[in-house]
Order: structure tokens, then sequence, then C-alpha cells
């Protein structure tokens, strides 16, 4: 007689591993503040061409490209890609100074982090969608 698990193998196993490369990738797209801010850009007109740039590409690159776990993946780029903007924010924006406070700061960190964390994993969720559609044809 021999035991027999009472789940598939398919759901016993991990699905692979998180790529880090794939999550610097996606998080080196905050860089593109910086580099579109030098242009002169006002912070509106910033904002409505980083957001929908940086939207779509973590959503092509997670649906596009074989990443396993994207909604894992794409909440961890969310979570360095906040850890960079807090970085640049406080290191290039004054940090303290301007009357800010530690509490300030420390709050505007953790709204950036759950941020980031969230629209890593939303940006996972559509990049899963687009390959389960793929896949589907």
């Amino acid at each position: 007689m021999t035991n027999t698990p009472l789940t598939s193998p398919s759901t016993t196993t991990p699905r692979g591993s998180v790529r880090w490369p794939v999550v610097l990738l996606l998080a080196a797209t905050v860089l593109l503040w910086p580099l579109l801010g030098a242009a002169g850009l006002d912070d509106l007109a910033l904002a409505a061409v980083v957001v929908p740039v940086t939207a779509l590409t973590w959503v092509a690159v997670l649906g596009l490209r074989d990443a396993p776990r994207p909604v894992l993946t794409g909440t961890l780029a969310g979570l360095l890609y906040g850890g960079v903007l807090v970085a640049l924010s406080v290191g290039f924006g004054g940090g303290f100074g301007g009357g800010r406070t530690a509490g300030v700061v420390l709050l505007g960190a953790v709204w950036e982090l759950t941020w980031g964390a969230l629209l890593g994993a939303g940006a996972g969720l559509l990049g899963s969608g687009v390959r389960q559609l793929r896949s589907s044809r």
C-alpha cells in the first residue's frame, strides 16, 4: 500500500521562484520621474506621462514575458519602486527640510510603499490575465 497525496502535484509544487532581474527591471522605471522631471515638465504633466507608461510597461512585461508568479513579482517590484521613490524624494526633495517632521516623512514613506505594492499587485493581476488570454488561443 502506498501513500498518495490528496492533492495533485501541480498544487503542491511551486510554480517557480521570483525572477529578481524582472523585479529590478520593473522597479527601474521609477527613474522616469527624475529623467522626465529634468526635461522641465510640471508635476501634473509629469504624472500624466510617467504613470501610464509605467503601468503599461509593467502589465506588458508581466503578461508577455515568462515571469513566474506575476502578482508576487509585481508586488515586490512595487515595493522596491516605492522605496526608491521615497529615497529620491528625501534625498533630492529636501528630506526633513521645509517644516516636515520625521512623522510626516514616515507617513509618506508608508503611503508610497503601500501604494507601490498595490499597483504592482494590480499590474501582476492584469499581466496574469493577459497571459491567460494568450494561452487560451
